[in-house]
């Protein structure tokens, strides 16, 4: 169900929010509606056209490329407090990525024309938008620039740190994406993504408890992958 929402009262707004004037926060929640999506519900396909920018207030969402002749490619997982479709903000151009929410996900839909205009009219609005766009850019750059340096092992021990460290941001984790999933992520095969968790799990690097990671040792698997 879609509910109207106040920008300004909210309590996992992005630091952009805390730019805008009375005014522009007003202007903001008449183009907003906030709804709910459930775990495995797509949010936008690649390829539609993007009408709105969708900021994540709570969940994970998995944004991905689809290709006609083979397996689907994981970008990256985003996670909450996020916004996406800047890429396409400045452009008539349909959306690059699809987005499918890996868990329930609360997010808000923000007309893309109010948000273009609330850019082009605070410089410090612009600002923040910029360098949360640029930061996300510079992670998945060096990501995707690391695959090409490591093998296997290499490339789970980066993804889990990754998923430590930029996405959870804890130690101890939930794998939400499948096995396959996860091998889509670093160019990788299912079977290798197990084998390599299953070693990990065995010389106790990890904790594996069905789909729940636990990293207990990260001198160990940051070696890994570093040297691959």
């Amino acid at each position: 169900m879609n509910e109207t929402i106040s920008c300004s009262t909210c309590l996992v707004g992005s630091c952009a929010l805390e730019t805008l004037t009375r005014n522009e926060l007003v202007n903001m929640e008449a183009h907003t509606y906030q709804t709910t999506f459930r775990r495995g519900e797509v949010l936008r396909k690649q390829e539609t056209p993007v009408e709105s920018l969708i900021y994540l207030r709570s969940g994970y969402i998995k944004e991905f490329i689809s290709h006609e002749n083979t397996s689907d490619q994981v970008v990256q997982i985003v996670k909450p407090r996020f916004y996406i479709g800047l890429l396409g903000l400045c452009t008539n151009s349909a959306s690059l990525y699809s987005y499918q929410s890996v868990t329930d996900a609360d997010v808000c839909f923000i007309d893309k024309g109010t948000f273009s205009k609330l850019i082009a009219g605070n410089g410090n609005f612009a600002r923040e938008i910029l360098v949360s766009l640029s930061r996300e850019s510079i992670k998945n750059h060096k990501r995707f620039l690391s695959l090409n340096k490591t093998q296997s092992f290499g490339k789970v021990a980066s993804l889990l740190m990754y998923l430590s460290e930029e996405v959870y941001e804890s130690n101890s984790f939930e794998l939400w994406l499948s096995r396959a999933e996860l091998g889509q992520m670093i160019a990788s095969t299912r079977e290798s993504v197990t084998r390599a968790l299953r070693y990990f799990h065995n010389e106790g690097i990890i904790r594996m408890l069905k789909n729940h990671i636990s990293i207990q040792n990260q001198e160990r698997l940051t070696e890994f992958a570093k040297r691959g």
